[in-house]
């Protein structure tokens, strides 16, 4: 059994834009908040 990474292509085209989109942006959303929460704490520990 060999791994294909191009397997599940045709199943990505079945997914509507607009959801993968959506996806793509709480991704985002979720990392710059998470990565400003720890920012805010490392602020908080130093000052």
């Amino acid at each position: 059994m060999r791994f294909d990474p191009l397997d599940g292509a045709d199943d990505a085209r079945e997914v509507p834009l607009w959801r993968r989109v959506a996806w793509m942006a709480a991704i985002w959303l979720g990392s710059v908040t998470m990565l400003g929460a720890v920012a805010y704490v490392l602020r908080l520990w130093l000052a």
